[in-house]
């Protein structure tokens, strides 16, 4: 797609979207604080619309800037392009529900592909045998993680060292 193409596509799809809010372009000017004349010509693809534009376009019409442009991946085409279909239609309560449920999902999609990432190693915290030194508490306690991955925090920290040692002490005797 050159660029002729891409401003005819980008003019389309703001049509598009203006029409589907049931705006004039008159309206859409307001909103965006251009001229009724700069809007139509946006439509028609004869005028090339600048990023900051896009931004106070999709703002007001509630939409993503990325739904100006053509998807480039086909596998995802038929299914980004229903998606953004039908949620265009919707009025924009229910397009925030659509917006969370697809953040929601993202969400939880990057907490899986960390977790496959983050697989937590397990090694002996120190030499039961051996007598347990501050370094090798304090090293413990530095890798520890909580059960969700986060870091501990100083207070947890020190807690947990003070649990260790008298658990250490109450197995192992004193000293």
């Amino acid at each position: 797609m050159d660029d002729r193409e891409i401003n005819k596509f980008v003019g389309m799809k703001i049509k598009e979207f203006r029409k589907n809010k049931k705006l004039t372009q008159q309206d859409l000017a307001d909103l965006v604080g251009v001229k009724n004349s700069a809007i139509s010509n946006y439509e028609q693809g004869t005028r090339i619309p600048k990023r900051d534009f896009l931004f106070r376009v999709a703002n007001a019409l509630a939409v993503s800037i990325d739904e100006f442009f053509p998807i480039q991946n086909e596998e995802t085409s038929s299914t980004l392009s229903e998606i953004n279909k039908i949620s265009s239609q919707l009025e924009e309560p229910r397009q925030k529900i659509v917006l969370d449920t697809a953040s929601s999902q993202l969400e939880e999609q990057e907490k899986a592909k960390k977790a496959i990432k983050s697989k937590p190693k397990i090694t002996p915290l120190f030499d039961i045998n051996s007598p347990l030194t501050d370094e090798e508490l304090q090293e413990a306690v530095d890798e520890a993680v909580a059960f969700d991955g986060v870091p501990l925090t100083d207070r947890e920290k020190e807690l947990y060292k003070h649990l260790l040692r008298e658990a250490w002490e109450e197995d192992h005797g004193r000293g």
